[in-house]
């Protein structure tokens, strides 16, 4: 009897080591195909767990979490969007890394970085200034900005244009656009959009501490022309709209971020 148990738990253990192979073979085949793991986990949004390296450095009475690898130059700096911080870069850092100087950071009151009482983007930007320049990581930078970052990375630039190599825009909030040239396309749908874009501004607010009518003015001011700046904006179509208007809302878009550094925008 204790024979035939172990018998049979051998073979337990077999199928379960055959099922195990079976499938790590697979994924592996899989992994290599997609192009790698980062890649992998991307095509299945799944996120790179973040592995801290930076260090938390004190810019007068609070302290910033700043993690820069790699060398060369310009230094890419990477700014998260509304309420992230620098783990959101995870599959891409030390990709980046591998051509030139990346710099993560959290802003304050994101990840590691200590908190700030309500303030604009631009007290947020000198935060980041003193920070690079207490780090010894100088320019020139190229700063990448997804979603909300994408407005303080415009501030930044605006402020410290001479360390500003270029601009990278990832479906940044830019809701100067928004308002100025694509709500006027949107005929009945104006309200609903400028009430969506609102609340947009209210939930910024919250979550970043920030006061949003005086950073708004802020972004509004800052000038970016002369700059280089890629814009990566996914696909959006309004389904309650025909072609032809969403075409023009598409145009029109263009043409606005076209208009922030004439002839550099890509």
């Amino acid at each position: 009897m204790d024979r035939l148990t172990r018998r049979s738990r051998s073979r337990s253990v077999a199928l379960v080591v055959a099922v195990v192979t079976g499938l790590g073979l697979g994924l592996t085949i899989d992994v290599v195909r997609s192009g790698g793991p980062a890649a992998w986990l991307a095509r299945h949004h799944v996120s790179i767990p973040y592995t801290a390296r930076g260090e938390r450095l004190d810019i007068g009475g609070r302290a910033l979490y700043l993690d820069c690898r790699g060398a060369g130059r310009p230094t890419v700096v990477l700014e998260a969007g509304m309420g992230a911080d620098s783990a959101t870069w995870s599959a891409v850092i030390d990709e980046i890394a591998t051509t030139t100087r990346t710099c993560a950071y959290d802003r304050a009151g994101r990840g590691r970085s200590d908190p700030i009482a309500r303030h604009t983007l631009s007290d947020a930007t000198t935060d980041l200034a003193d920070l690079v320049d207490l780090a010894g990581e100088p320019g020139p930078y190229v700063l990448v900005g997804h979603s909300l970052g994408g407005t303080y990375v415009r501030v930044f630039a605006a402020s410290n244009r001479a360390d500003v190599a270029g601009i990278v825009l990832v479906d940044s909030f830019d809701p100067d656009i928004q308002s100025a040239v694509v709500h006027p396309l949107l005929g009945l749908l104006r309200a609903e959009y400028e009430a969506d874009l609102d609340g947009l501004r209210d939930v910024a607010s919250r979550v970043e501490s920030l006061d949003w009518p005086a950073s708004e003015t802020q972004l509004r001011a800052a000038s970016i022309a002369g700059l280089s700046i890629e814009v990566l904006v996914a696909p959006r179509a309004e389904p309650r709209l025909d072609g032809v208007q969403n075409a023009r809302i598409a145009d029109a878009s263009r043409a606005a971020y076209e208009a922030l550094s004439p002839g550099l925008v890509r």
